[in-house]
């Protein structure tokens, strides 16, 4: 593929990512309501199964460059600030995101907002998502430093607009900042890495997967915790935190002399 159909390519493939998180909770929940949560089981199987025949008849063969080590991916990480960056963006970001949202529905229910409201909040929530996805996708290109650091001024303005608010009508438009900030860290952060290592994009892809996925339940832990020791407003401060703390990192990276530094 052409180095500059990268970045659109990878925003298509989040697209769908994000499009399926917010039409299938909703799918499998009338499937279920339907004729029974067998039913949406067997559906998600059959999704399944038809992804893997699309997969094996329409996906063209594409072989691994290198095989991937553990000392690969050590040396991946210890030799380039830029994929170091990544990773510690992508931790930050990640942790502070899932550590509030997790608990979203708490936080919105103590806020005064009502059960039918929250339902629809959070439909806007993924929707933006999806729109947040491809706006980043259109920039991340030419101007992937600035991305991020929009990113990061967009979900902490969104969660400190969401303490700060309550149960007022412009609750709806901080959870849209919020989805627009989110729907853009996947394809804005997976491009920072491919950026970083185009010489080992299987290792540094395998660290940002990885990376991406513990941060995922180390949030939702730490957000339980805060939620039972603290408050559950206290998670939004926490996580509006340390999306604020992603342009330190974008900056450290970018200092004069670094290594592989962000566009």
């Amino acid at each position: 593929m052409p180095e500059r159909h990268v970045a659109r390519a990878t925003a298509v493939i989040f697209g769908g990512v994000e499009t399926a998180s917010v039409l299938g909770v909703p799918t499998g929940t009338f499937l279920g309501d339907l004729s029974g949560w067998r039913t949406a089981f067997g559906a998600v199987g059959v999704l399944g199964l038809m992804s893997l025949t699309f997969m094996v008849v329409l996906m063209p063969k594409v072989p691994a460059e290198r095989t991937i080590t553990f000392a690969g991916l050590a040396k991946v990480f210890k030799g380039n600030s830029g994929v170091r960056a990544g990773i510690a963006l992508t931790f930050l970001v990640i942790t502070g995101h899932f550590l509030a949202y997790t608990f979203v529905r708490p936080i919105l229910q103590d806020a005064g907002v009502t059960d039918n409201l929250i339902g629809a909040l959070l439909l806007t929530f993924g929707i933006a998502g999806i729109c947040g996805n491809f706006i980043a996708g259109a920039h991340v290109a030419k101007r992937l430093r600035q991305t991020v650091l929009g990113i990061s001024v967009v979900l902490t303005v969104a969660m400190v607009l969401l303490v700060l608010l309550g149960d007022t009508p412009l609750t709806a438009g901080a959870m849209i900042l919020w989805g627009l900030g989110y729907g853009a860290v996947p394809v804005t952060f997976h491009t920072w890495i491919l950026d970083a290592a185009p010489d080992a994009t299987e290792a540094a892809s395998s660290l940002y997967v990885s990376t991406f996925n513990l941060a995922i339940a180390l949030g939702a832990l730490l957000g339980g915790l805060a939620v039972d020791g603290l408050s559950t407003t206290s998670i939004l401060w926490i996580g509006a935190a340390m999306a604020l703390a992603a342009p330190v990192v974008v900056h450290l990276v970018n200092r004069p002399g670094s290594k592989s530094q962000g566009r």
